[in-house]
């Protein structure tokens, strides 16, 4: 079985098509520096979902197509419904922004299990190879969502709930400390949950098993 790929080029247009129709000062820039960046060859971890180039992009969309889906249905469509189409792809596409330059490739010796191995173990024939996997190097250890908001504010001005959104996207996978202020922003902003709750669908779900086919529902 061939390893996964994805279509790095046809995913970068189409982050580009919907971030570049967002109306707001200095978005032009935003999507200047996302251009130069890493952010669409990058993986989206490094070991669990889309996790190999262009994982990050990829994620970022599936998150967006999982939240506009919520917009549409009960119960977020009562409280979404009227959530600016600007504000919903900010929130989306760009909450993991903050991943940008933080993932290296780095070497590691590997068995690989053939007939014609030149070394043998308890499970059978092999050799050595190096193989790539990545690695973080956080430059701005800053946390993650709020690590998120700091860059895309160096650009453009975020509305409050869209800056408690991408604030807290990660939801209770916040360390346990941080649970009784999570609760409080999700009471004052329900999209929190939403936009949570989109991203752990795209994770487990559409790219679970590295499943990679960008979903629009």
């Amino acid at each position: 079985m061939s390893a996964p790929t994805i279509n790095i080029e046809e995913n970068k247009k189409l982050f580009l098509d919907l971030v570049g129709s967002i109306e707001r000062d200095g978005i032009n820039e935003l999507v200047a520096f996302l251009e130069k960046s890493d952010f669409f060859t990058a993986p989206a971890s490094t070991r669990f979902h889309c996790s190999l180039p262009g994982g990050l992009a990829l994620h970022s969309l599936n998150v967006y197509h999982m939240f506009e889906h919520k917009c549409k249905s009960e119960p977020f469509k009562s409280i979404l419904g009227d959530m600016p189409e600007d504000s919903r792809k900010i929130i989306t596409l760009l909450h993991d922004v903050c991943k940008t330059y933080m993932y290296e490739i780095d070497y590691r010796n590997k068995k690989i299990y053939s007939d014609t191995g030149s070394k043998r173990d308890e499970k059978g024939r092999f050799d050595w190879a190096a193989v790539e996997y990545y690695t973080i190097n956080d430059r701005v250890p800053y946390g993650h969502g709020e690590k998120s908001v700091m860059m895309i504010e160096e650009y453009i001005k975020l509305q409050p709930f869209e800056r408690y959104a991408i604030r807290w996207h990660m939801g209770f996978s916040e360390p346990k400390e941080n649970w009784n202020t999570l609760g409080t922003a999700i009471e004052k902003y329900p999209v929190i949950l939403a936009l949570h709750q989109s991203d752990l669908e795209a994770t487990y779900l559409l790219e679970k098993d590295m499943k990679l086919s960008l979903i629009h529902i």
